[in-house]
């Protein structure tokens, strides 16, 4: 059976209440693996061993574009710790989108984590499909950045938002997509749990597959509360696939 992770903001809330507790239930939940999002400083130490426990991966961790450039030996001290394999930058705040920058930051936090065995991917919304100075962000992030050091976390919410068709774009992105955020979009365009929305997740996985992804993360940016419905639905989805 496919290993499915958790993208931990989505239960950001339960998770600061009460974090080893939340890792539990994740994998209790049926979980393989989480995508972590913490800032540093966190005990990451104690997470570490409370996943070594339950059994439970963590492949990949968000870290913010002033981390990779400001705190590096942070950031590789975090990624060792949780057993990360990717570093993933989440977002770019809109002051610090001057994109030649965010491409230098990238490469050359990139360049030093593959020397210490990381892998660095980009995790994209949709501002980075929106024309600037007449190219797309995104664009200028593909090609722009090295292959050997640079991956992508393809959003599948985000490519629609973007206006992308989602096959069509993994399809394009073969031997840089790595990683994948399984979400829905439900009708009216909002975000909804996997399988209540409109996307077909078992030609999307298989698409991913194709195209080279190793990982996959189901993700809501904003579940009703309690949210451990919202990830048991998610998660239920996608082992009906099969």
């Amino acid at each position: 059976m496919r290993p499915i992770g958790l993208q931990l903001y989505t239960l950001r809330k339960p998770f600061a209440a009460d974090p080893l507790g939340t890792l539990s239930r994740i994998r209790e939940t049926g979980y393989d693996a989480v995508e972590f999002a913490a800032p540093l400083g966190s005990d990451f130490a104690g997470f570490a061993a409370r996943m070594a426990e339950v059994g439970l991966d963590c492949p990949s961790a968000h870290v913010g574009l002033t981390d990779m450039a400001d705190h590096p030996d942070a950031v590789l001290d975090m990624g060792r710790t949780l057993g990360c394999r990717y570093l993933v930058m989440p977002y770019v705040l809109p002051d610090q989108r001057d994109w030649t920058a965010v491409i230098a930051t990238l490469g050359a936090f990139a360049s030093r984590a593959r020397g210490e065995g990381f892998r660095v991917a980009y995790h994209h919304h949709d501002f980075e499909f929106e024309t600037t100075e007449g190219v797309r962000p995104f664009d200028r992030l593909v090609a722009e950045t090295d292959p050997a050091f640079v991956d992508f976390e393809l959003d599948l919410y985000w490519l629609c938002k973007g206006g992308e068709e989602p096959k069509a774009f993994i399809d394009s992105m073969a031997g840089r997509v790595r990683l994948i955020h399984l979400k829905d979009m439900a009708p009216d365009g909002g975000m909804a749990d996997v399988g209540a929305g409109t996307l077909d997740f078992q030609t999307l996985i298989q698409a991913a597959d194709a195209a080279g992804a190793e990982h996959f993360f189901v993700e809501h940016d904003f579940p009703p509360s309690p949210g451990w419905p919202s990830v048991e639905a998610s998660l239920g989805h996608l082992r009906g696939l099969g």
